[in-house]
């Protein structure tokens, strides 16, 4: 069968353009001149790839992208937007409803044709994995391997703080002034509990991953679920003299796992502290949409580029940055709360500027 490539654009110039370069790279081609013809086109024509503008009348193109990836007959159609906007808010709003890849006008027909091949590409290649259907040993070999290799780096980091700390107690504590002494105690102890977090982090996301963590959904406040978690970071933000605020309403209920809820807080919460700078401040808060809650937890700190979130949300790339007073991290955490929430028919969404602080929210089920 063809490759078949649908083109979505109201501008008829540059939609016949397009086709006849496709033509003669030998692909099979369809054209439409709006948003609302182009998913009728896609749920009938059901094509190898989705070319779309993103400005257009009757429906644009990120209402083409939603309408798809909510049809299960669609939603593995690789996706590429096509558009004269190049603000970072319209690459994150398509990279949150799962568009695969820019590309910019005006492009040259090379640029066209490597997109469209690199996206036809890695849609084959994950096509041929799943088709593969690798034994529940093999899934298991395979995550073991990753795990074990991240897990190995990342606690001997840890690990070698806490014994330098205690090696130095053990050979000095003697010598100490008592302000040193409770200083290099009170840095013991939070480099503890920040490395039983990394062990927990690693245990948990092993255990997603082979499919050893199922969602039991059932009410809760999620204020009181907040506040728990919050406790558990009162050493890194008062070491960081950062203002943690809950600013999520008392009312506030989800239908959701509240385990996997206070898992996707903690990893949040731990990377906010994290890129946060001293005297900084972290906001939980909660708005109702619809027959969903969005639950954000923002601060002001360092933030981050375009360029990285789109690593941060790729599962190959292990995307891992220090913190603001050295933190390390597993580069999971983010992926990590993206597959809890997709577990609980939820979404995770990423805002962020540079130098300016983030904003990571939490898409799920109110309570019912």
């Amino acid at each position: 069968m063809s490759t078949s490539i649908l083109i979505i654009d109201d501008n008829k110039h540059i939609r016949t353009q397009i086709n006849l370069v496709l033509k003669l790279e030998g692909y099979k081609t369809f054209m439409a001149a709006n948003g609302l013809e182009g998913v009728q086109m896609a749920q009938d024509a059901r094509p190898s790839l989705v070319i779309c503008d993103i400005m257009m009348p009757e429906m644009d193109g990120y209402g083409v992208l939603s309408a798809l990836r909510t049809n299960p007959t669609t939603a593995d159609i690789p996706f590429l937007f096509l558009s004269a906007k190049a603000e970072k808010h319209d690459i994150r709003q398509g990279m949150n409803l799962g568009a695969d890849d820019y590309l910019w006008k005006p492009f040259s027909t090379e640029d066209l044709i490597k997109a469209i091949q690199a996206r036809l590409d890695r849609h084959e290649m994950t096509r041929r994995v799943l088709s593969e259907k690798l034994s529940p040993l093999a899934q298991i070999s395979i995550t073991r391997d990753k795990f074990l290799s991240l897990m190995t780096h990342d606690l001997k980091s840890a690990f070698t703080g806490v014994i330098g700390l205690a090696e130095l107690m053990n050979a000095k504590h003697t010598e100490m002034p008592e302000e040193e002494f409770t200083e290099t105690l009170r840095l013991m102890n939070e480099t503890v509990q920040s490395t039983y977090g990394l062990l927990d982090s690693f245990l948990e996301w092993s255990r997603l991953q082979i499919g050893g963590m199922a969602a039991s959904p059932h009410n809760f406040d999620v204020y009181l679920t907040t506040q728990r978690v919050m406790s558990l970071l009162t050493a890194n933000t008062t070491h960081k003299k950062i203002s943690l605020v809950n600013a999520i309403s008392e009312e506030t209920r989800l239908y959701a796992d509240e385990r996997m809820m206070e898992a996707i807080l903690r990893n949040l919460l731990y990377n906010a502290v994290k890129f946060t700078n001293f005297g900084g401040k972290i906001i939980l808060s909660s708005k109702a949409e619809g027959d969903k809650v969005r639950i954000s937890v923002s601060d002001t700190g360092i933030g981050i580029s375009e360029e990285d979130i789109v690593k941060l949300l790729e599962p190959e790339n292990n995307f891992t940055t220090l913190g603001t007073f050295g933190e390390k991290g597993t580069g999971l955490g983010v992926l990590f709360c993206r597959e809890l929430a997709e577990k609980n028919s939820g979404t995770l969404e990423v805002e962020s500027v540079k130098n300016h602080g983030s904003t990571f929210s939490v898409i799920l089920p109110k309570a019912r």
